[in-house]
């Protein structure tokens, strides 16, 4: 009798649930990348990076319907607004820090913008690769704005090209001359959007 009762309030309980619309939408625009001057850097000192960073948001920032005014910054390209890892967001997921030729780590920072009902929380990747190495690198940053908003913004890197060598021959010289050139490399993905990484 009583698994009969459980079952008919489990059933009970997903009959009442309801799917949301939380109504996000998906735009594009060209804008000038301009680095954070007062930004906390989170792995000071030059150091190699921490697994994750538990961070101040810095308002009441509402995320798919629930709201939140601490994240967790975790370096595979998260950010993670719970406990349970339901409300997160990703860009660029898999890179992370790398150490470049003179032993400088790729930088990650924060910084609060705006004033109160504008504010807008800033979080900054800068030069980030894959698996260590620093030979192809990406830039980018994470808005979070008060008004709900999230926004990518991604700065120049060589993460996605390869260069490639590229002869030209000349007739009115009679010579080949051989250029190289950055060329889009599609074999690399990144994944930028809403997540909820127990897919659930």
């Amino acid at each position: 009798m009583q698994r009969i009762l459980l079952f008919i309030a489990i059933c009970l309980a997903h009959s009442q649930v309801k799917s949301q619309n939380f109504d996000y939408t998906v735009s594009t625009d060209s804008v000038a990348w301009n680095e954070l001057n007062a930004q906390t850097i989170l792995n000071a000192n030059n150091s190699a990076w921490s697994f994750s960073y538990k961070i101040p948001i810095g308002f009441t920032f509402n995320y798919l319907g629930r709201n939140f005014d601490s994240l967790t910054v975790e370096t595979n390209g998260y950010v993670v607004f719970d406990q349970h890892r339901s409300y997160a967001l990703t860009a660029f997921s898999g890179v992370g820090d790398v150490v470049d030729t003179s032993g400088n780590h790729s930088v990650l920072g924060y910084e609060l913008s705006g004033s109160p009902g504008s504010h807008v929380l800033k979080i900054q990747y800068r030069n980030c690769g894959y698996g260590g190495s620093a030979t192809e690198i990406q830039s980018w940053q994470i808005w979070l704005k008060e008004n709900g908003n999230v926004e990518f913004h991604i700065g120049t890197g060589t993460l996605r090209s390869n260069v490639i060598s590229v002869t030209v021959f000349n007739e009115s010289t009679q010579l080949d001359s051989t250029y190289n050139l950055a060329a889009l490399d599609t074999t690399q993905k990144c994944r930028i959007g809403l997540l909820n990484m127990n897919m659930d």
